[in-house]
């Protein structure tokens, strides 16, 4: 009797109601579905990326250091010229605490060098932006090259192995079709903290 009731009352119901119930039971195993494939999803992209987060974590560079070198560079521009000297501040960016040490101790050296540098540019040479970007990539390569030949530990290569000299230069060409040298070093860029010509 009780099956004949609850047929009864199933046969009594109205059929929105039979619709209605279909309708939410599929809506609901639609929610799960997709809170499932989202879930793996983002679970999934997180056991992908472990083997990627270990690398970044052995790939994490050390912050940069800075180094000013004092005092100023001064130089005087040739007769004829529409300025009379050039001053320039410049600091040193590295991740190398050795490199810092270096260039304390070969601080004579570069001076000398980074001197010669700015004595043989001109004031139209640098008046445009390309000219002083051309002068700090010199700098730069300039003081790399003082780095790497005093026997610092240069960048390994790509299978970790050490370079040579001759693997820390490689060629290139600058806006005027001029060759330039890039070197590989230990200092990633050099700074114009202060520029004037006058």
């Amino acid at each position: 009797m009780a099956e004949e009731e609850e047929l009864e009352l199933d046969v009594n119901q109205p059929k929105g109601s039979k619709t209605t119930t279909i309708l939410i039971a599929i809506i609901a195993v639609l929610v799960l579905v997709m809170g499932g494939v989202g879930a793996w999803l983002f679970l999934g992209s997180d056991d992908g990326d472990s083997s990627d987060s270990a690398n970044k974590e052995e790939k994490v560079l050390k912050p940069l250091k800075y180094l000013t070198l004092v005092p100023e560079f001064v130089v005087n521009f040739g007769p004829g010229s529409k300025v009379r000297y050039l001053q320039v501040d410049l600091q040193i960016a590295t991740r190398d605490e050795a490199a810092l040490q270096t260039i304390s101790t070969y601080r004579p050296v570069l001076r000398n060098d980074i001197l010669i540098i700015l004595s043989g540019v001109s004031f139209e040479d640098l008046k445009e932006r390309s000219g002083k970007e051309a002068l700090q990539m010199k700098l730069l390569n300039t003081i790399n090259k003082v780095v790497v030949s005093a026997g610092h530990a240069a960048p390994a290569g790509e299978h970790g192995e050490a370079t040579t000299d001759d693997d820390h230069a490689t060629e290139a060409t600058n806006e005027h079709g001029a060759d330039t040298q890039v070197v590989d070093g230990p200092i990633e860029n050099i700074y114009f903290t202060s520029f004037i010509m006058q």
